[in-house]
């Protein structure tokens, strides 16, 4: 497995564990997931999340009216430079 595809994975059960509502223990021992393993990832997500997470300028001169939203479980969305429908999609996740 790539670093990048492992990467993506991680994110995507970080992402599944917080929208699961049950604690890291419970998740953990309902999906077969060794706990330390989990914390690790958990760790390494918020130290992804400090260096990526932070906000980008658009630049409303380009000449290319194209924004591609990328979520950390690996969901791209390409939509035109609709600020108002740009930001809803930032609040989904």
């Amino acid at each position: 497995m790539s670093k990048e595809a492992k990467r993506a994975q991680m994110l995507s059960m970080i992402a599944d564990w917080q929208q699961s509502g049950k604690s890291k223990k419970a998740y953990c021992s309902e999906n077969g997931i060794n706990e330390a393993t989990f914390y690790y990832w958990f760790s390494r997500s918020k130290e992804d999340g400090a260096v990526s997470g932070r906000f980008i300028a658009i630049d409303k001169s380009c000449k290319k009216s194209e924004v591609e939203v990328i979520y950390p479980n690996g969901v791209r969305i390409k939509l035109d430079t609709d600020l108002g429908l740009l930001s809803r999609l930032i609040r989904l996740y």
